[in-house]
């Protein structure tokens, strides 16, 4: 029973990572192939969508929405977990009405000992005015990501792919 609560509070340490982020959806981690017009097809995706008022994100508003085939398993005996599968997004200014849509599939692990998550491959990251950090984003990158238990920014080795406000703005 301690595993399983255990596991719900790294779950939830994802979740807030999302709304840092993060599809990282469950985490949504990602692997972003060029935006595309029409989202693309997951298989046995199940649908989500998250509504940002103008200002949290970006200077509009936004909806996030897509299909997650993302599973959380275990990564060691340890207790530490890794979140696969499929995720796809669309990103519509709500304002405007213009969306890109993203293949967002690859690997987050977190470390059940120090609570640091990996996004690894390209992710969607992005830092809301809730979080009172002064420059809000929704960024799209490709590398590796770290965050420790804060959501704060440990480390990171790529790019940024995407800017997803200066796109849709």
């Amino acid at each position: 029973m301690g595993g399983a609560r255990r596991e719900g509070e790294i779950m939830l340490r994802i979740m807030r990572s999302f709304a840092l982020l993060a599809v990282a959806l469950a985490s949504c981690l990602v692997a972003v192939q060029a935006a595309q017009a029409a989202p693309p097809v997951v298989p046995n995706g199940e649908p989500f969508e998250i509504l940002s008022p103008a200002g949290e994100y970006c200077s509009f508003p936004l909806r996030i929405s897509g299909e997650s085939a993302a599973v959380v398993r275990p990564g060691s005996p340890n207790g530490d977990l890794i979140i696969t599968g499929a995720v796809a997004v669309t990103v519509t200014n709500l304002a405007t009405g213009e969306s890109r849509s993203y293949n967002v599939s690859g690997p987050t692990f977190v470390d059940a000992q120090t609570g640091l998550q990996v996004f690894r491959g390209p992710a969607l990251i992005g830092q809301p005015v809730s979080v009172n950090a002064e420059d809000t984003f929704l960024i799209i990158t490709r590398g590796q990501w770290t965050f420790d238990p804060t959501t704060t920014a440990h480390s990171f080795r790529g790019r940024i792919a995407h800017d997803i406000c200066a796109e849709l703005g």
